[in-house]
């Protein structure tokens, strides 16, 4: 196993990664949070039936008594309606200000959880369980919750009916299953003209702990692994070059699961993050450069968000952002390091995958929070290892980007 400190004005938490972490985690819950009798676990339905399981079977074996609340993940629950679910189940239940909730899924589920838990009662204690690779490099580091917010005044709420309820360890609770299928459908298929302000309402509060079961990216869709690897390749970019042959070398055996080499490309990737977040927690300045590429992303992300997944809106970001970067004359041999090339090798899109409106796409850019007074600030790079931010990007600068990504 692999230990990360990070530092936080609430106090020093660890990052754990390794193969075969689940089944510590109820023992691990009990050390790091005593007081704690009550362990609310909200779980993506996609590890609802197999690596929930082994978490559940931990808490309840600790000795906690286990709430659970299934959410299936997508950008459209990422809102205040399926936080307010979370906090009703939660309420129900009579979880106290000295439990836990326990956040097992992607980075959507993380940060929508993560949000309900800081929020309930003005705070309780979290613990972190990314089960996608994007997640355990990225999202469950640093602290930041959120929900996104609908930009059209009157688009409906798109969240999961699903509930909590008390459980076994041998299995999570039937009803919440079915709700939860006899709603996918529907949900994922609803209201998808919607278009989305990514993470417009969120805190920083830290997590108590972070635990990465490698184990659980043997499930995942090769689709999703490759979100995850846009995201190690923007660490890679911000702070450890050689990251990037690395990729390219033991690309076979990334791709085969070996578990020595997902714990080695998760410590690497998490290790950037977990230092730059521990410097500046609160984004007062360098954690800015977190969001390389993600003023591109996220405004592409909030108009296409049921075409291209999160890592994928940040692999279009990334060679958005070189082609800025070039134009504004901060990395003049940008397109010498063939960032375009590198990401496709990895199996990750570069190009937008259909027509996007350019006034749509710089509006949903100017919502981005970097921005001020409507101008649209871009973190970019003057070299690798070397970011900045660009304060009232230009229009040569923002259409040199959109060039870049056919948009």
């Amino acid at each position: 196993m692999q230990s990360i400190s990070v530092q936080s004005a609430q106090g020093q938490y660890d990052i754990h990664v390794g193969d075969a972490l689940l089944q510590g985690v109820g023992a691990g819950v009990v050390k790091k949070i005593p007081k704690a009798r009550v362990a609310m676990l909200v779980v993506d339905h996609a590890v609802e039936q197999t690596w929930a399981r082994e978490v559940a079977a931990s808490l309840a074996a600790a000795g906690l008594r286990l709430v659970t609340h299934v959410v299936v993940a997508s950008e459209d629950n990422k809102s205040i309606a399926q936080v307010e679910k979370v906090w009703r189940c939660m309420l129900a239940e009579r979880v106290q200000r000295s439990d836990v909730l326990c956040a097992m899924g992607g980075g959507i589920v993380g940060d929508m959880a993560a949000f309900a838990a800081s929020t309930y009662m003005r705070g309780i204690a979290t613990v972190m369980i990314p089960t996608t690779l994007l997640a355990m490099v990225d999202a469950a580091i640093g602290g930041k919750s959120a929900v996104n917010l609908p930009m059209a005044s009157d688009a409906p709420d798109a969240s999961v009916n699903s509930g909590g309820a008390k459980n076994s360890p041998q299995s999570l609770p039937t009803n919440l299953t079915n709700n939860v299928n006899n709603n996918l459908t529907k949900n994922v298929n609803n209201n998808l003209s919607n278009n989305l302000a990514k993470n417009m309402a969120g805190t920083i509060c830290a997590p108590a702990w972070v635990v990465s079961d490698v184990r659980t990216l043997s499930t995942l869709s090769t689709r999703e692994f490759r979100c995850g690897l846009a995201e190690c390749v923007k660490h890679a970019l911000l702070a450890d070059e050689p990251m990037l042959s690395w990729l390219e070398k033991h690309r076979e055996g990334l791709r085969a699961m070996d578990p020595a080499r997902l714990v080695e490309l998760v410590h690497r990737s998490a290790s950037v993050k977990a230092a730059i977040v521990s410097r500046d927690e609160q984004e007062h300045g360098e954690r800015a450069h977190l969001n390389l590429g993600h003023t591109f992303a996220h405004a592409i992300e909030s108009l296409l968000h049921d075409q291209v997944h999160h890592g994928e809106a940040v692999s279009i970001g990334l060679v958005a952002m070189a082609a800025a970067s070039q134009a504004a004359g901060w990395w003049p041999d940008a397109d010498k390091f063939q960032l375009s090339k590198r990401l496709a090798d990895l199996g990750l899109p570069i190009k937008v995958p259909t027509v996007v409106d350019r006034t749509q796409l710089k509006n949903a850019m100017k919502l981005d929070k970097k921005g001020q007074s409507g101008a649209i600030r871009l973190v970019l790079l003057k070299g690798l290892g070397r970011p900045g931010v660009l304060d009232a990007a230009s229009e040569h600068v923002i259409h040199a980007g959109l060039d870049a990504i056919g948009a």
